[in-house]
């Protein structure tokens, strides 16, 4: 009998199963989650919420199994007719000092309550600690101190995600939070206690504290049975597994040979559609310019494309003289990347540029009087 079983009900495999109910496929689909009702995780760190994709009643009405365990142990598909989807997503990195296992991680739907809850049955102005100012950090950060909370973000490095948004607004973002009340620290942590943390040798008390030093792709299932593993779950253009036609991988924990692992929201869903297109047997998606955004401070931050491949930047101020848009231009002054806040269509204005190999000139990049319809032209 056909069928389709997903381990993992992130976004990549909510999606999949969503792409196949559409496609109308004619075998069984059934997706296995420790956590139970697949639910969209942006909006943890962001909010705290828990969103799921869908209700219960979708599942039932379109014949998806919804099946809450915990997986160990998986075979092999042993038919051209079944297929195993790891959608296994990400683990929060360790922190390696002594007594990081005390840092809460905001990983799940259990860290975001937890942490929700402390938040709010504490007192108004309690210490929040948060190591590591990433996406998730600084998000975070955010969050709690719109709660009320007095908030001290740590990080190794004046400008976090410069790789991802590049230097000059990295920076900016970075000292925007003293801007809103939160307290940065640059150093490295050294140890945590049940209410303390130690940067540099400086003890700094707080009632909750929370690690946020990035994520490692979730493996273990993909090692257990034989499969392909570096960096991820090594997949080809296809999502396919090498060691395994009827296995593939999508989203955070596969990585496309000779190409860099993707850890975006966007990307885990254009995974789902090759997935898909692969199973059916049908066309594959075109993917797009890689984009993704972030929220904090009630500003919305995007990036479009890749810095690593920029080796300069043109950067476009605001009316109050701060950065608006960064463009990252590579070695052949092509159009490669750019990031921006709160820049309304501009991020689809720069993929369209990217998309066509078109590249405006460095004055046009430069002028805010230049808006994104008229980019290019």
């Amino acid at each position: 009998m056909l069928s389709v079983h997903i381990i993992g009900g992130g976004v990549a495999g909510y999606t999949l199963a969503r792409h196949l109910v559409q496609q109308n496929y004619p075998g069984s689909i059934k997706i296995s989650d420790a956590q139970g009702l697949p639910y969209d995780r942006p909006p943890l760190s962001k909010s705290l919420q828990v969103e799921p994709f869908a209700p219960l009643s979708w599942y039932q009405q379109n014949n998806v199994g919804l099946i809450q365990e915990e997986v160990e142990n998986l075979q092999l598909p042993q038919s051209a007719e079944d297929w195993l989807v790891l959608a296994t997503g990400t683990t929060p990195k360790a922190l390696d000092v002594s007594g990081g296992h005390l840092a809460r991680s905001l990983h799940s739907a259990a860290d975001a309550a937890f942490i929700s809850d402390v938040l709010e049955s504490g007192m108004f102005g309690q210490r929040v600690l948060v190591i590591g100012a990433g996406l998730v950090g600084a998000e975070f950060a955010s969050t709690a101190k719109m709660s009320g909370a007095q908030v001290t973000l740590i990080s190794s490095s004046a400008a976090p995600l410069a790789h991802v948004l590049g230097q000059e607004l990295a920076e900016q973002l970075h000292a925007d939070h003293a801007n809103h009340g939160i307290a940065t620290l640059s150093g490295a942590v050294t140890e945590v206690g049940p209410n303390h943390v130690v940067v540099d040798g400086q003890r700094h008390e707080a009632e909750l504290i929370v690690a946020a030093i990035g994520v490692e792709p979730e493996t273990a299932l993909a090692e257990q049975l034989g499969l392909s593993v570096a960096d991820g779950i090594l997949v080809d253009a296809q999502q396919r597994s090498p060691s395994n036609s009827q296995v593939l991988a999508i989203g955070d924990a596969a990585r496309q040979e000779n190409q860099p692992r993707a850890v975006h929201w966007e990307s885990a869903m254009e995974d789902a559609a090759q997935a898909a297109a692969t199973i059916m047997g049908t066309a594959a998606p075109k993917r797009s310019v890689p984009w993704f955004w972030s929220d904090r401070h009630e500003m919305h931050v995007e990036t479009v494309g890749d810095f690593s491949k920029a080796t300069r930047t043109v950067t476009r101020m605001n009316r109050r003289g701060r950065i608006q848009t960064v463009f990252g231009l590579d070695a052949d002054g092509s159009l490669v990347s750019a990031s921006m806040i709160d820049g309304g269509l501009m991020a689809k204005a720069v993929r369209r540029l990217i998309e066509k190999s078109l590249t405006p000139s460095v004055e046009q990049l430069k002028d805010p009087t230049v808006g994104p319809r008229e980019l290019g032209r």
